[in-house]
């Protein structure tokens, strides 16, 4: 099989925000790293006071000695693993291999297990390669900062693309993995044949558009973690719960009702412990932190430049309708960069809409990828309510652009 080659030149389409922001990012941080300090100051007094606290935090945040079965059983697929370039790269694979490939690429915190509710539907018309991305989990990761730099996560995704014998993929990304998403499309257009991004703004406006303070990945988090090895260390002390509140779909009490439905992990009749579990266990470490927080010291400070071409390839945009890390306008104006889209709002969802009414939003996405092929086998679920001004808005989006898409997906499809 002929790959495409590499077009130098795509990467030109990538600028670098001015240097006075820049500037102003990293002495903002400053300021946060001592302020943290001071907090863990007056903590560490605390527990000197009060032992019983840090008993009871460390219990709370006890870490599984070895990784839960399933993170390396084949319940789900092929464990396999591809070394380009010097780093390795672990993905789940499963479903034919003679069919068209759809690539997943997970979000932050998180790593392949994401997808465990859309690897087994997925298969019935793809070959699901769900990669862990450099950094997280099993695949490699490297310590320093320039290993995550944009230019060559996207050049090691194009040659992990190619290593899977096609041309071309359609690639799923959600948060970290969709804003990647983006950018892959923007500079290597010929290695995706559809995009679907989930809980992801384009990235031009994403970092503009992040909500308050109350959610753990803000604007100050941002700049805080451009600091050197003082973010590791947060993440990792047991007081900080930043899984725990990045994953409160999973550990919310209010979210339980969402799981029952769901085929439990492993025979185990407890969904909730068993996935914090695999998430604590897979970011344990200080260097399980490096790799992810350095995909955010690189990120922010990119854009795509103004003028430059839009995505050709069919584009679906999903998010939850009280996703509470990014403004909905954000996402709404992503359809800015795209000629052919959909966009979808899943009510009832947050930021993990494909964890939290994962049968909708599967139903969301084989409906926009193999169409009626999908419906002959899928379960009738009620279609989203897409209420108020914001919902009429989408469904005339949807609307005007749904035949432009149908006619793309048929040749699409025809093609493969």
């Amino acid at each position: 099989m002929r790959f495409n080659q590499i077009d130098e030149s795509n990467y030109k389409v990538l600028e670098v925000i001015s240097k006075w922001d820049i500037v102003v990012c990293y002495i903002s941080g400053i300021f946060l790293g001592v302020w943290v300090t001071i907090k863990w100051f007056i903590h560490y007094l605390w527990t000197l006071v009060n032992p019983r606290s840090s008993t009871t935090a460390a219990r709370n945040h006890s870490v599984p000695d070895k990784p839960p079965s399933y993170l390396v059983d084949s319940n789900f697929g092929r464990h396999s693993y591809v070394k380009l370039n010097r780093t390795k790269f672990h993905f789940v694979e499963a479903g034919n291999l003679t069919d068209p490939v759809i690539l997943l690429l997970h979000g932050f915190p998180d790593c392949w297990i994401g997808w465990r509710d859309q690897i087994k539907e997925l298969s019935r018309f793809f070959r699901v390669i769900a990669l862990d991305l450099k950094g997280f989990n099993d695949s490699d990761k490297p310590m320093w900062r320039r290993e995550y730099g944009l230019e060559r996560v996207c050049r090691e995704l194009v040659d992990f693309i190619h290593s899977l014998n096609v041309n071309s993929v359609t690639l799923m990304g959600h948060d970290l993995g969709g804003i990647l998403g983006w950018i892959l499309a923007h500079t290597n257009p010929l290695v995706i044949n559809r995009l679907i991004c989930v809980s992801a703004p384009h990235p031009n406006l994403i970092w503009s558009n992040l909500e308050s303070s109350k959610v753990p990945i803000n604007s100050a988090w941002i700049k805080f973690i451009q600091l050197p090895y003082l973010p590791e260390v947060e993440h990792v002390r047991p007081d900080s719960n930043f899984l725990e509140r990045n994953f409160t779909h999973v550990d919310n009490t209010r979210a339980k009702s969402k799981y029952n439905n769901l085929q439990p992990l492993n025979g185990s009749s407890n969904e909730k412990g068993h996935i914090l579990d695999a998430y604590r266990y897979i970011f344990s470490r200080h260097e399980d932190w490096n790799g992810p927080l350095n995909y955010y010291r690189n990120l922010p400070f990119y854009r795509i430049r103004e003028g430059s071409s839009l995505i050709v390839c069919p584009c679906l945009i999903v998010t939850g309708n009280s996703d509470p890390l990014f403004r909905l306008e954000s996402l709404i104006k992503s359809t800015d960069f795209c000629e052919n889209f959909v966009v979808k709002i899943i009510e009832g969802a947050a930021h993990w809409p494909h964890q939290e009414i994962p049968h909708e939003f599967n139903r969301i996405i084989l409906k926009f990828l193999v169409g009626s092929r999908a419906s002959q086998t899928m379960e009738k679920i009620e279609k989203v309510n897409n209420k108020g001004l914001m919902g009429l808005m989408l469904g005339a989006v949807s609307n005007s652009v749904n035949k432009i898409h149908n006619t793309v997906q048929m040749r699409t499809t025809e093609a493969f």
